[in-house]
């Protein structure tokens, strides 16, 4: 298994468990530990996953995220948020009754949850 196909594999255990321990990864991918902070450290610039110290420490992965979803850019979130603020802001006509709260569902599933 080679660099990407563990730290997709890392990646993908991450969000099936939702937290495990950096020692745990090192067993389960036959790396050292070292190998598993690199791969985590790398992982976190692009995915919303993080690391926590201590007694129930370990690496984490944001609530809300999963991998199989596709989410949108902040340009394309930030477009729907104009037009759902213009709407809440009174413009008659922008959308009809319920549409509103579509709109929210829509932004609320697709946004990239943030860091912690």
């Amino acid at each position: 298994m080679g660099t990407t196909e563990r730290r997709c594999a890392i990646l993908k255990a991450l969000c099936r468990r939702r937290n495990d321990t950096i020692s745990n990864l090192a067993t389960e991918f036959h790396v050292s530990e070292r190998t598993i902070r690199r791969d985590i450290e790398v992982l976190s610039f692009t995915e919303p996953i993080y690391t926590q110290p201590g007694r129930h420490g370990g690496v984490y992965v944001v609530d809300g995220y999963r991998m199989d979803r596709m989410y949108m850019s902040e340009e394309e979130t930030g477009i729907l948020c104009k037009i759902r603020d213009t709407a809440a802001a009174g413009s008659t006509g922008l959308l009809l009754p319920g549409e509103y709260e579509i709109l929210e569902r829509i932004i609320s599933a697709y946004t990239k949850p943030k860091e912690n």
